[in-house]
């Protein structure tokens, strides 16, 4: 089974009544989703515990799993999108692998520290998507953000995000993916935070750290 044809079949089919991507080309899907998604596959061991936070239709998530045995688990607020990753799951018969619909702040009070590397594309800045990453990162572990043109930016802005929240940049790799300007970047969790991270009521998106 050609799993990449299968995932991008079925997420032209979804997308053609669900709203799940705005690319639609399967050349685009192969590039600016699945190829983009494989830049972090270094970073993630065989039998690790894996969260993509904000995961949308499966990216990066899912075709890391294709291509390495870990356990996935891939969090998102979107009903409709947590379906749609949940049927991928099933007609790629991947296992130890599982959607949840659910928000950060509600998942971390029972899975804080639970994850070896947490993973996001979510589009937020660099300060939020810190403070909703790194509590649920155990401490030496990694939280990935897959980010664009302005991740230097981001990073110095979420500076004192990363000090409360325990996280140390330790690499940002700046790529180039067919014209398009791409950046990971590397946090290491060197010390837990307080349980009071990450806040509710949308705080860590309208008033970053």
């Amino acid at each position: 089974m050609d799993k990449y044809k299968v995932y991008t079949d079925y997420l032209l089919e979804v997308n053609s009544h669900t709203n799940l991507t705005t690319i639609t080309d399967p050349a685009e899907i192969d590039l600016k989703h699945f190829k983009d998604s494989l830049t972090v596959l270094d970073y993630i061991k065989e039998g690790d515990k894996v969260l993509d936070l904000g995961a949308g239709a499966g990216f990066p998530g899912i075709p890391l799993r294709i291509e390495k045995d870990f356990d996935l688990t891939l969090i998102d607020s979107v009903n409709k999108k947590v379906n749609f990753m949940n049927e991928v799951i099933e007609k790629l018969g991947l296992t130890n692998a599982r959607a949840i619909h659910t928000r950060a702040e509600d998942f971390a009070k029972d899975h804080r520290e639970g994850f070896d590397v947490v993973v996001s594309r979510a589009v937020a800045n660099m300060a939020t998507l810190s403070e909703l990453c790194l509590p649920l990162v155990k401490v030496g572990g990694l939280f990935i953000a897959l980010k664009g043109p302005k991740a230097d930016e981001e990073v110095k802005e979420a500076s004192n995000a990363l000090e409360i929240l325990g996280g140390e940049v330790i690499e940002k790799n700046h790529f180039d993916l067919a014209g398009n300007e791409r950046c990971n970047v590397v946090v290491k969790k060197v010390r837990s935070c307080k349980e009071t991270y990450p806040r509710g009521q949308n705080l860590p998106k309208r008033k970053p750290l």
